[in-house]
């Protein structure tokens, strides 16, 4: 199980007790965890997630916490693990919108372009404005500056997220900005 932003990793003593108030046998505990895994992994993909994963793992990360400490679960887990779903799902959406409004009020135009004839550079304009505006923001912000590491750390400060989430979420763009580039050029 993987950890997520601002969680915490699952530790034998609660996986233990999730197993245990899945099914007294570990083996059909087992295929109910996967179950229960597979349908969290189909909340979050419906709701347009970009990590079902990550937040699937976390809600049972944090059903699990909650049975080490005594929960017990009824008739229908998955319904409990649904509803922990959907607050898992709020934050979300409230810290992707705190993210936006951090980015929208930082915005910056990028520079006007020189009149360069490279054609990479067309297809870097074109490729970038494929992107919305604010992970268009999020990649010109990362590489701006005469401070980077500062202004990166800043920039953490104004998302609430880790320097390492940064970086990954600006690698997936980078990568994603470069096979729009390279399908460009092999056309």
């Amino acid at each position: 199980m993987r950890r997520v932003e601002g969680g915490r990793d699952l530790t034998r003593e609660s996986l233990d007790a999730l197993l245990g108030s899945l099914d007294p046998d570990r083996e059909k505990a087992g295929v109910r965890y996967e179950e229960i895994r597979r349908r969290l992994l189909r909340f979050f993909a419906w709701r347009g997630c970009a990590a079902p994963e990550e937040l699937a793992d976390e809600t049972i990360n944090r059903v699990a916490r909650q049975l080490a400490g005594g929960l017990s679960l009824h008739a229908d887990p998955y319904a409990y693990f649904c509803g922990v779903a959907r607050l898992v799902n709020l934050e979300t959406v409230r810290r992707d919108a705190r993210e936006q409004k951090a980015l929208d009020a930082q915005a910056r135009t990028p520079p006007e372009p020189e009149d360069d004839t490279d054609p990479r550079l067309d297809h870097l304009r074109h490729c970038l404005q494929l992107l919305s505006a604010s992970q268009q923001t999020l990649v010109l912000r990362y590489h701006q500056g005469e401070q980077r590491i500062q202004d990166r750390k800043h920039l953490c400060r104004e998302l609430g997220i880790e320097m390492n989430a940064l970086r990954i979420r600006v690698h997936r763009l980078r990568r994603r900005i470069e096979t729009c580039i390279q399908e460009r050029l092999r056309s």
